[in-house]
């Protein structure tokens, strides 16, 4: 957090990547500090929390209206992340068949599994 501060402060930009990034690593700091000053974030942000099996991070930015697609609940399901996928999936996230095809392209049975039972 400390080096996005100073980089801010040298006159650094940012953009989408920036708090896409910082969900992929699980940073929440850096992703709220990074809201707080106005970076902008797309449904990428929530497609790489997704992946990396951060809830309570994407929990977070939705809570704060950051947008979502299919490939949140494609991402949790190539992650392995099945309590990401039930979590987004009872929110209403949207998802289409790669969700299943991560899942049975990488062996996540109980995925593959739970997410025919569901979609």
């Amino acid at each position: 957090l400390e080096v996005l501060r100073w980089a801010r402060e040298q006159g650094c930009g940012w953009d989408e990547w920036t708090c896409a990034n910082a969900a992929r690593r699980g940073h929440l700091a850096v992703l709220k500090y990074a809201r707080q000053h106005g970076c902008p974030w797309d449904a990428n942000t929530t497609s790489f929390a997704a992946r990396e099996g951060h809830l309570p991070l994407l929990q977070w930015a939705r809570a704060q209206g950051c947008p979502w697609n299919e490939d949140t609940c494609s991402s949790a399901a190539m992650g392995g992340h099945l309590p990401v996928l039930q979590w987004a999936w009872e929110e209403g996230c949207p998802w289409d068949y790669m969700t299943c095809y991560y899942a049975a392209r990488d062996g996540k049975d109980e995925i593959l599994e739970w997410s025919t039972q569901h979609g």
